[in-house]
């Protein structure tokens, strides 16, 4: 998605820059532009495009697009990027995202946001645009202002029809709970929303899983945008087969974002006294299901004679007698 919006940014004639920990797709911008695909026909811009902001800047405007993990490292990217009066947008997946980034830059205005368009990662340089929604932005914990208007016009202009709502919390959590619904389900099974909608068993899963969300979200007492939560993530999934952005990280070896999602309801759950044992379940399986990809990528032929050797040398080496 950061590639989807920044060359959307580019397109329209913006000075833009890309800023990816990915080497090669860094590399293959550098070296032949960005190429995005999908939703706004065949784009091919020529962004900058570097792995660090050394030498970027300063920027009236910073999006950020990374999973959970990567926030703080954003915000001290953001940090060196940012103009004295320059904004952050954050519109990724999740909850707790705009909170860090607002604490560690204290003295710039966070716009946080909640987006219902959706990429893929095709190869190094290029980008599928997939799905094309409505993104909604507003304050963390304030009254709109004239910059969110600004902003959400500044938005549309490059073809992201955009929002700006004074309750965009409900909205960000209104994500937070489609994504944690099926973005872990699609990567523990391999299927995409559709099938989930379609698969008896899958389809039961869910359900336990949204009747976890459902009882932590009233508890915590958001407001959100649509009058039933199942009915809302149901049709959803019933129309969707794009390919979730947790089964892209977990087929490519790469550390599913369950911090946010997830293992962050885990944690609400915790803390207002709402049990959430399906969902503490189903981030744990993702977590080994992406391991073993991890492990198949680097070593795709098992040695199991070598492997079940070195492990009884190192029953042996520890004293246990367990068989």
């Amino acid at each position: 998605m950061g590639s989807v919006v920044g060359a959307a940014f580019a397109a329209a004639g913006t000075a833009t820059a890309l800023i990816d920990r990915r080497a090669d797709h860094i590399a293959a911008v550098v070296a032949d532009g960005l190429r995005v695909t999908g939703v706004p026909g065949d784009r091919h811009v020529h962004p900058r495009a570097a792995r660090t902001p050394d030498g970027i800047g300063p920027a009236d405007l910073v999006v950020v697009l990374t999973d959970s993990d990567s926030t703080r490292a954003a915000a001290d990217s953001a940090r060196t990027l940012l103009a004295p009066d320059g904004v952050v947008l954050t519109l990724q997946n999740g909850i707790g995202n705009a909170e860090i980034l607002a604490a560690a830059l204290p003295e710039h205005a966070v716009v946080v946001g909640s987006t219902y368009n959706s990429a893929a990662f095709l190869a190094p340089g290029r980008v599928l645009h997939s799905n094309a929604g409505e993104t909604v932005i507003g304050s963390l914990d304030g009254p709109l202002l004239p910059l969110h208007h600004r902003l959400a016009e500044r938005l549309c202009a490059i073809g992201l029809a955009t929002q700006a709502k004074v309750d965009v919390l409900g909205h960000v959590w209104l994500k937070f709970a489609l994504n944690c619904a099926l973005n872990p389900l699609s990567a523990a099974t391999g299927l995409r929303p559709g099938e989930i909608y379609r698969t008896a068993s899958a389809r039961a899963l869910l359900a336990t899983i949204l009747d976890e969300i459902v009882a932590v979200t009233a508890a915590r007492g958001i407001a959100l945008p649509v009058p039933d939560l199942r009915a809302y993530i149901l049709d959803h999934a019933r129309t969707r087969y794009n390919k979730p952005s947790m089964l892209q990280h977990v087929e490519a070896g790469l550390r599913p974002e369950l911090g946010s999602l997830n293992d962050a309801l885990v944690a609400e759950g915790e803390r207002l006294g709402v049990a959430t044992p399906g969902n503490r379940v189903l981030a744990l399986t993702v977590a080994a299901i992406a391991e073993r990809h991890r492990r198949r990528l680097e070593q795709p032929q098992l040695d199991e004679a070598a492997l079940e050797a070195a492990a009884h040398a190192e029953s042996d080496t520890s004293g246990s007698g367990n068989h």
